[in-house]
C-alpha cells in the first residue's frame, strides 16, 4: 500500500512518516507532495530518508491561470511563494 500527502509543513511530514512507520509502510511508501522551490531542504531530507517526494511544477500554457487562481484562493500565497523561494 501506498500513502501520498500533499503539503509543506514539516510538523505535519513528520508527524505522517512517524504515524507510516508506526502502520508498517515503509519509507519508499509514503509519498509527500510540495510546489517547486518550497521547503526545498526538507524535501531533499525526505529524498535522503528514503520517501517519495513529488514536486509540482508548473509550466507551459497553463501555469499563468494556475499561479493567479493560487494568488486569488489565498492572496497571502504570494508572500509565502516570496519567502520560500529566496530562503532557499
Amino acid at each position: 500500500m501506498r500513502a501520498a500527502f500533499g503539503t509543506h509543513d514539516v510538523a505535519l511530514i513528520r508527524r505522517l512518516a512517524s504515524f507510516a512507520s508506526a502502520e508498517g509502510f515503509l519509507r519508499r511508501d509514503l509519498e509527500i507532495q510540495m510546489l517547486y522551490g518550497i521547503q526545498r531542504a526538507e524535501q531533499e531530507r525526505l529524498a535522503r530518508e528514503g520517501c517519495t517526494s513529488i514536486v509540482l511544477v508548473a509550466y507551459g500554457s497553463y501555469w499563468y491561470p494556475w499561479f493567479v487562481r493560487r494568488l486569488a484562493e489565498r492572496p497571502a500565497n504570494l508572500w509565502f511563494m516570496i519567502r520560500n523561494v529566496f530562503a532557499a
